[in-house]
């Protein structure tokens, strides 16, 4: 059986409802509590109950995303890590995280904010669209939404 995990794109919609709901203002994010709380509050809706005995810890989505190209962790130092730090080290290490511009520039606008997460829940975490990984559509969608 696949295993899928749907941590970065639940990460997404958690980061989306908190710009929606005016918790993020700028385009700075840090592994706050609110963060924290509503993620596993999507990760319980979302995740299939045979994946997993307990929800992915948002360490793991907060600093992989980054390899996603439009998300971007601002070290407190430069420091090489090969594994998934702990949530612990994210919050002593990282100021911040943040959205490429453009896109934190199309975030500021609540259609084009509502359209991107329709978009998650539909293709990337119901039915059989759950299947893909966040990174084959999000950064094309980021650019396709950007030109448009």
């Amino acid at each position: 059986m696949l295993t899928v995990i749907v941590a970065k794109p639940v990460l997404m919609l958690a980061l989306i409802d908190g710009i929606d709901s005016g918790v993020f203002t700028n385009n700075r994010f840090a592994l706050n509590e609110w963060l924290e709380e509503h993620y596993l509050s999507l990760m319980r809706q979302y995740t299939r109950q045979s994946q997993f005995d307990k929800p992915t810890d948002i360490a793991n989505p907060f600093w992989h995303l980054s390899t996603d190209g439009f998300w971007h962790l601002q070290l407190k130092a430069k420091e090489d890590k090969s594994t998934t730090p702990s949530k612990a080290w994210l919050k002593e290490n990282v100021t911040c995280a943040f959205f490429d511009e453009d896109l934190w520039v199309l975030l500021q606008n609540k259609e084009w904010r509502t359209r991107l997460r329709d978009y998650i829940v539909e293709h990337k975490l119901t039915d059989g669209h759950w299947l893909r990984h966040l990174s084959e559509g999000l950064a094309s969608l980021a650019a396709i939404l950007m030109v448009a």
